[in-house]
């Protein structure tokens, strides 16, 4: 008990030293600033809502995968995040890099279906379609830290290894950002408006080099639904499934009871709470005899040990 609740203190102070769970940027509130002097205030709290949905977006994709997002930084133009989902697959990791931009792209595609049954909304929900048009097409550039540049890194990486692509995508962004830069400057000195230029340029420099938030295990309150009492849903699977597929068998509101057979017979059960217990990088991509059956021979080693040195 002592052992559960200084991990919970650890837990708590560590977040207390991050900033939270959620953290708005100096730049963010700065552009707040220049949106209520430029009276567009309504129209930068709604790129904050779309914002929100895109990453919102992104943690669910994540979460299918049995891992939660700890921390969300607002920017300018969206958040700053980096997944550090430790030993997932690439093609699993552009999954939730493209979740994002995907599900803004698929809300301006209902405003538009929206405006071809019912033209009268138009003058209610342009604003809404562009912004999403807008943040989810932008965030498909392949510049780090934006989903497109995240999707680069990890096709990259399959190619040249995760560090290697990783240098060349913060680089690429460097580039960016410093073009921008010279780009506002010039703007600015010949008597343009320039200001959206230098946010966009410090967004790519701040998020190329800051490490942004993780992902990191779904640990789901599991006492506080006990006392109150949660339904159970038992399902069967074949030892042969992979933990990922078995994770997308739980359902929030429910506590999962897998029983999992090999040739018709059934040879073990794994309850919610073991499965997420299970979750790493590495894990995700094996099967429920392995990690169960493996685990379950060790502690078994480990049992004779500590009784064969007793008796010694």
């Amino acid at each position: 008990m002592g052992g559960k609740v200084n991990r919970t203190r650890r837990q708590k102070q560590r977040r207390r030293q991050e900033g939270g769970a959620f953290r708005v940027h100096p730049l963010f509130l700065l552009a707040g600033a220049y949106a209520c002097f430029n009276r567009s205030l309504p129209l930068y709290l709604g790129a904050v809502l779309v914002a929100l949905e895109h990453e919102c977006a992104h943690s669910l994709a994540a979460a299918k995968l049995g891992f939660c997002l700890n921390r969300v930084v607002l920017m300018p133009y969206g958040a700053v995040i980096t997944g550090n989902l430790d030993g997932i697959s690439f093609k699993d990791e552009i999954r939730v890099a493209a979740a994002g931009p995907l599900c803004n792209l698929c809300t301006a595609l209902f405003f538009a279906a929206l405006w071809w049954l019912f033209p009268d909304t138009y003058a209610y929900t342009d604003t809404a379609f562009y912004l999403s048009l807008f943040i989810g097409a932008g965030n498909l550039l392949p510049l780090y830290p934006l989903d497109g540049g995240r999707v680069l890194k990890c096709a990259l990486a399959m190619r040249t290894g995760g560090k290697t692509a990783e240098k060349i995508c913060r680089t690429i962004s460097a580039v960016a950002a410093a073009l921008l830069l010279i780009a506002a400057t010039a703007l600015a000195f010949s008597g343009g408006g320039a200001l959206s230029l230098f946010f966009s340029a410090a967004f790519l420099f701040f998020g190329a080099f800051s490490s942004g938030g993780k992902y990191e295990k779904i640990s789901p309150d599991y006492a506080a639904a006990f006392s109150r009492g949660i339904e159970v849903k038992r399902a069967a699977a074949d030892g042969a499934m992979t933990l990922k597929r078995a994770l997308a068998l739980c359902e929030s509101g429910k506590y999962l009871v897998l029983e999992v057979h090999a040739g018709g017979e059934r040879i073990f059960e794994a309850e919610e709470k073991e499965l997420y217990g299970a979750v790493s990088g590495e894990n995700l991509y094996k099967t429920l005899s392995e990690i169960f059956i493996k685990a379950e021979k060790s502690e078994k080693r480990s049992f004779y040990s500590r009784e064969n040195a007793k008796n010694a």
